[in-house]
């Protein structure tokens, strides 16, 4: 694993919120999405309402960014790539967690129920401790 790609799962593992923006007719929509797993190919796994807005854009344009930081290590990491839906038992095995039941009253087989997957194309980590202005880039 490359430098970058680690230091990126680093600050992925280390939050549990991200920011993802999305696209729909030229407009920008960003939102505080909750992370369910990361894993070391850097997809990140998430779950989310099957009518929701979020899950409309991304069946329309499927590019999406990536934003995450961590305060207290002063690193931030934007990936860039595309985004997935998935209804299927085996998603929603892959990342259901009993908290989720909150959100999902109905299980893992909630019919509301589906799971997001962003597929990074490239990723780009910034320390600003060790004076990282400009990130260190690389395209996956």
């Amino acid at each position: 694993m490359s430098e970058v790609k680690k230091n990126v799962k680093e600050v992925l593992d280390s939050v549990k919120n991200v920011t993802v923006a999305t696209c729909l007719e030229c407009k920008p929509f960003c939102r505080v999405m909750q992370v369910q797993k990361v894993t070391d190919d850097l997809k990140i796994w998430f779950a989310s309402y099957k009518n929701s807005p979020k899950v409309h854009q991304i069946e329309c344009i499927h590019e999406a960014c990536i934003v995450a930081s961590n305060e207290n290590t002063a690193r931030d990491v934007r990936l860039f790539g595309k985004m997935e839906t998935f209804s299927d038992l085996e998603s929603k095995k892959n990342i259901w967690q009993d908290d989720l039941k909150q959100f999902f009253p109905g299980g893992i087989d909630d019919p509301s129920f589906v799971v997001i997957v962003f597929s990074p194309e490239k990723i780009e980590f910034r320390d600003m401790k060790k004076g990282g202005l400009k990130p260190e880039e690389e395209v996956l």
